[in-house]
């Protein structure tokens, strides 16, 4: 007749077979030398091993690069010595193959009867594919943000984000300091007119490339309508500001395009103000937009500042 102590020993058994043979976690226990002494079958095929008494004896070292096995063991020697588990531990590696491989893992210690850390052991789920999704998405949000402030013809920053990014800079600093310059391409119309859209977007990339080196990291470009620009230059006196301008100016002039079979020297109208504390900057816009229509009125291609 089979006694409560037989039956929970069957029990016991029942349910490590249980885990052995069904888990979809890994689960394994190793030695004090971090050699295998149990694993699920879950860990053996984990491993490219059809039966888990084939690893017994093996360390991470016979299945996982170096690297990956020399960390196991750091964590592993630290847990034996302190007693304390590791759980939720990110585990990353890269395969023979190339193939990336990633993990979430809890090591403990392992004790025997007399309650004396005789080795580790661990549970371990592959989440390779969830962590692939999650960059994924990450990159995915992170390149629908970018376009959600960029002007996609242009390259540049649209209007919405000219708008955003004065605000921030208002609230970050009462004390900043900054130029708007304010530019308009002169005659867009007559070229998209008379030798179609995709010369006028050509006349756009010419604009917004020279104006970026025009800046050269100094400050934001943004296209705001169709041949309107603005450049927001913080921290910029009005001199340096109109340096700018006359560098954007120079350069549009040293490139040409062609247009039909002659070349066509591409001219803009630029108005500069300055925002300084108190002011408000809307009004610091429409200053910037008065003085582009001062150039524009005086006869186009020069600066009003």
């Amino acid at each position: 007749m089979v006694n409560d102590a037989e039956k929970q020993a069957q029990l016991n058994k029942l349910c490590l077979e249980t885990i052995r043979d069904f888990s979809y976690d890994t689960v394994y226990f190793k030695d004090k030398d971090s050699r295998f002494i149990w694993n699920s079958l879950q860990h053996a095929r984990q491993c490219n091993v059809s039966d888990p008494e084939q690893m017994i004896g093996k360390t991470d070292a016979d299945f996982f690069p170096l690297e990956f096995a020399q960390k196991a063991r750091e964590d592993e020697l630290e847990i034996m010595r302190t007693g304390r588990p590791k759980t939720n531990i990110m585990e990353e590696m890269v395969r023979e193959d190339g193939t990336n491989m990633c993990f979430l893992a809890s090591k403990y210690p392992f004790y025997d009867e007399n309650h004396e850390i005789i080795g580790t052991w661990g549970i371990s789920r592959d989440i390779t594919v969830e962590r692939r999704m999650q960059k994924e998405l990450q990159l995915t949000n992170e390149k629908l943000e970018r376009l959600s402030r960029m002007d996609e013809l242009s390259g540049l920053y649209n209007r919405r984000h000219f708008y955003e990014s004065l605000d921030t800079i208002v609230a970050e600093d009462d004390s900043s300091v900054f130029a708007l310059v304010a530019i308009d391409v002169d005659n867009l119309k007559f070229v998209n007119d008379n030798y179609g859209h995709p010369c006028g977007d050509k006349v756009i990339d010419l604009v917004s490339s020279s104006m970026q080196e025009a800046v050269d990291g100094r400050g934001k470009c943004f296209r705001i309508g169709g041949d309107e620009f603005i450049v927001l230059l913080p921290g910029m006196t009005r001199d340096e500001a109109n340096l700018m301008a006359v560098n954007l100016m120079a350069l549009l002039a040293s490139r040409p395009i062609t247009l039909g079979d002659s070349p066509y020297h591409v001219t803009t109208s630029i108005g500069i103000a300055m925002y300084e504390k108190g002011m408000d900057v809307r009004e610091v816009i429409s200053i910037a937009d008065r003085k582009l229509y001062k150039s524009k009125r005086n006869g186009k291609n020069q600066i009003s500042n």
